[in-house]
């Protein structure tokens, strides 16, 4: 007989908040003291609510943390991560503009719009959020502090970590760029293999 041993991790994130990530491992026979399978298997597979926390102590993600090439500002996010459009999706369904969230997201290049060149120069276009399709958002994408992405073309995939402020358009996702002041969490977008940062 098998069972299955819950295992709970709390993982500190900025500004004071603590998230708690369950785990679930197999721990094979139930018939045999929980003691002698503590030296078994206890890797859990759990998806990271926020990209700049790893869990520790797990072999799993010591594996993971091996095979992939993470920062080394902490600030910065590794590109192996899930993207989270439900965040995105929440704060659309809430249509409060006074809320940021910061987001890691997902979806297709839809248009590509002209260069703002008043105040701080921003490449923009418009992204196509994945597996919500009414959801369409601005990247506003600050080329002042950060590489342009030369060549972008409608129709192809992208990744972004940046702040999301909701409005009746679908949304605007700015910070996709290093803090050079280190007062704002760090974004970053991905397109074709290749981070903007």
């Amino acid at each position: 007989m098998n069972y299955h041993l819950a295992k709970s991790i709390a993982i500190p994130l900025t500004f004071g908040v603590l998230i708690f990530v369950t785990g679930c491992s197999h721990e094979g026979n139930a018939d045999q003291q929980p003691s002698q399978n503590k030296s078994q298997n206890q890797s859990g597979n759990s998806q990271l609510a926020s990209p700049n926390s790893q869990l520790a102590g797990s072999n799993s993600n010591q594996q993971t943390a091996k095979n992939s090439s993470p920062y080394t500002d902490r600030k910065r996010q590794t590109t192996n991560l899930q993207c989270n459009n439900a965040v995105i999706n929440q704060a659309y369904q809430a249509k409060n503009p006074s809320v940021k969230r910061q987001v890691l997201g997902c979806g297709t290049v839809i248009k590509v719009l002209k260069d703002d060149n008043e105040g701080s120069r921003h490449q923009k276009f418009l992204v196509k959020i994945d597996n919500y399709p009414n959801i369409t958002v601005l990247i506003a994408h600050n080329i002042d502090l950060a590489p342009r992405i030369e060549g972008i073309e409608t129709k192809n995939p992208i990744r972004f970590y940046g702040e999301y402020i909701y409005n009746d358009k679908g949304g605007v996702v700015h910070w996709t760029h290093r803090d050079p002041a280190s007062r704002h969490q760090d974004g970053w977008l991905e397109y074709q293999g290749q981070q903007y940062h």
